[in-house]
This record gives structure tokens, sequence and C-alpha cells, in this order.
């Protein structure tokens, strides 16, 4: 008798029974169907994506390619000057949404956000490709939330699927970081992370918007993890000293990128954003040459830089050779958000970070270059994002190395604690 009691005591009382049914009706009927449907759509746009980057690319005209950063730049800041959406800041749009998110993520100028991305990354600018991801998920879940509003005055029953803006906002966005990175765990801790807080309230629906999406995305895609490596030899002291002296390098290097990026906002600052993105893309240009030189068939100053770090990864680069990657890379990044272009901040700091790492590697004649290489990209990620516990769990998921959660938290955290200074 005493243990059917105990085991009845335990048992959830009728409040507490109600309370789960309600929100395992809105995970079901409501944020399931939301990060499914932006997995879905997020798919459909990198395989639009996919073939409008070949049709631009190749030409067969080595000299006009050339000149596609800037045509890209001039492009988009046109975009955002007539469509009267004006300079883009996704740190500014995020921090909005705290207490504001329809007026952060209001649909119509966040598909526009999300088309000059486009044009930003297309035509070879040095952005990610996270940020039209926010903006994206974001619109579609307060699109969401608003169907939702809309309906509940007509059938009131609706009325019980309803969440609060904010949490549809991050549902969305987490599912469609998720389908980005192959990584559906980081992409729901991006979502709810702040300065090294997350939104307790927001992180069960972006765990599910999170996994829906994915599963969604790949369902067209496959599963195949972001950053394919074989297995690492185990993991000891010397390397938690390579991610001690890591750590101190990448948050200093932080540092530097984020002098560059003020100096570079103030003087292309004074430009009309109409010609800011022109200006900013013949710089880009004159990046690109000693770029294309060097490293020939090899994007490094285009894009995020993650086939530089997949590179890296299989070919060890010697450590002139990933300075020279650094700096061309943080002057390209610097340049291209001072000169309006539109895009996410993630991926160049993970090329950034493992072009640091490889350097240290190959200057110290490392045995295992690898582990350097991808606790690099981590502590300079969380350098910059002022992130702690993300950067490391996006290094194990998407690498599916568990062992480098220790290394690469130590170097994170040093980094963080100095970017922090």
């Amino acid at each position: 008798m005493q243990i059917a009691s105990d085991i009845i005591s335990i048992l959830p009382n009728r409040q507490e029974r109600l309370r789960l049914i309600a929100h395992a009706r809105k995970a079901v009927l409501v944020i399931l169907p939301l990060g499914a449907g932006v997995g879905y759509l997020v798919a459909s746009i990198v395989r639009a994506l996919g073939s409008f980057e070949p049709s631009i690319w190749d030409t067969g005209r080595m000299h006009l390619e050339i000149l596609f950063p800037a045509i890209g730049m001039f492009l988009t800041t046109a975009l955002l000057y007539w469509s009267k959406i004006g300079q883009v800041s996704l740190s500014k749009d995020l921090s909005l949404a705290k207490s504001d998110p329809y007026r952060a993520f209001p649909f119509i100028k966040s598909i526009g956000k999300v088309a000059a991305c486009g044009l930003t990354i297309g035509f070879g600018g040095a952005v990610g490709a996270e940020g039209p991801g926010r903006w994206l998920g974001a619109a579609v879940g307060l699109q969401t939330h608003r169907l939702l509003t809309s309906m509940s005055r007509i059938w009131r029953p609706i009325r019980l699927l309803r969440v609060p803006p904010t949490v549809f906002a991050r549902a969305g966005a987490g599912a469609a970081l998720a389908s980005l990175f192959a990584a559906p765990l980081s992409g729901a801790l991006m979502a709810v992370e702040d300065n090294g807080r997350v939104d307790a309230v927001s992180l069960i629906p972006c765990l599910i918007a999170a996994a829906s999406g994915y599963m969604m995305f790949a369902s067209v895609y496959g599963l195949h993890p972001l950053l394919h490596i074989p297995t690492l030899p185990p993991i000891g002291p010397q390397e938690i000293g390579w991610a001690l002296l890591l750590g101190l390098l990448c948050g200093l290097g932080s540092k530097m990128y984020r002098l560059l990026q003020q100096y570079l906002d103030k003087r292309l600052g004074q430009i009309s954003l109409l010609w800011r993105g022109l200006v900013a893309g013949l710089g880009l240009v004159m990046l690109s040459l000693p770029a294309h030189y060097f490293f020939p068939g090899l994007a490094v100053t285009q894009g995020g830089g993650l086939p530089f770090t997949i590179h890296i990864l299989a070919n060890p680069t010697p450590a002139g050779w990933a300075l020279m990657f650094l700096a061309l890379k943080l002057f390209a990044t610097a340049l291209t958000f001072a000169g309006g272009g539109v895009g996410g901040l993630w991926l160049p700091c993970l090329a950034m970070g493992a072009s640091l790492g490889s350097a240290v590697a190959g200057a110290f004649g490392v045995s295992n270059p690898a582990c350097l290489i991808l606790v690099g990209a981590s502590a300079f990620v969380g350098s910059v994002h002022h992130t702690l516990l993300v950067p490391v769990v996006f290094l194990a998921e998407t690498t599916a190395q568990a062992s480098l959660v220790v290394p690469a938290l130590v170097g994170t955290a040093v980094a963080f604690l100095i970017s922090s200074d």
C-alpha cells in the first residue's frame, strides 16, 4: 500500500495534466508544422540559390567574374535604398525583437532583406547564409502568429493554440538555422541564446521547431554533417594547452576585427547608401586579385568561407598561407558589412578562426592540426558573437566529434573573457 501511495503521489495532478496537454497541443498543432514549413522553405531557397550561383559565375570570362562583387554590392545597396529598407543590422533587429518582434521582423521588409542577402552572397560578398535564415524564419513565425490571432477572432478554440509572438519568431529562426547548418540543437540555441543567456520560455518550442525543420530539410538533401572529418586522435593535455593559446589569439583577433569594422563603418558611412555598395565592392575586387592568384579555384574573399575551412581540414596549410587567408577574409568581411552588404557573420568568423588554428598548427608542427583548426573556429566565433555555449555545441554537432568539446570549451572561454574586457 505504501508503494502504491508513493507512486500516486508523484503522478501529476489534474491542473498539471491540463497544463501538459495544453503544451503538447501547441507543440503538435503549431510548432511542429511551423518548423517543418520553414525547413521546406529553406530547402527550396537553397536549391534555387544552388542553380542561381553557377549561372552567374560560370561565364567563362575571368575579367567579368572578378567584377561580380562590385556589381552585387551595388545591386544590394540599390535595393535597400530604393525599397526604403535602409541600412541593415541583424544585431539591432535581434535586440529590438526582445520588446517588439513585429517591428523587428516585418514580413515585407524581411523578405527584402533576404533578397538583399541573396544578392550579396550570390555575387561574392564575404557574408554567411545564417543572416537571411534568421530574417526568413522569424518573419514566417510572426506571420503564423498573426494568422492564428486573426483566426481566433473567428473561431474561439484557436485561442488555445496562441503563444507569445517572440516565441514564434525564435522558433521560426531556430528551424531555419537548424536547416542551414544541418544542426538542430545548435540552431535552436542560436535562436534562444543572447549574450550567454538562454530564454527558458522559448527553449522547448525552438528545440521542437528546429528538429522538425531539420528533418524536413534532410528529407530533401539527406543527413550529412556540415564539417565531415575523420575520427580525431585521442585528446590529451597538449591539446588543452594549445586551446589556451588559441583562445588568447582568437580573443585578440576578434578585437582587431571589431576595430577594423568600426573604422570602415565610419569611413564608408559618409557615403550615400546608394553608392556605398559600389565603393565597397570595388574594394572587394581589389582583395580578390591576390586571393585568385594565391588560392586559385578556392573561394577566399567570397561567401562565408566554409569551402576554405573544409579544404584546410582535409589538407593542412602552411602557417603563412593560413595567415594570408585570415588577413584577406578579415578585411573582406569588414568591408562587405561596412559597404551595406547583408548576411551573417557566423560562417566568416568560423573560417577566420579555422585559419588562425591552422596557422598555429603549421608554425609549431602540431601532430593533430584538425583539432586546433576546429578549436580556433569555435573560439573566434564565440569571441565575436559574445557567446560561450553555442560555438562548442555547434562544433561537436557539425563534426560529429564529441571529443572536441573540452578543448573547444577551454579555447572559447578564454577568447570570450578576453573579448569581453
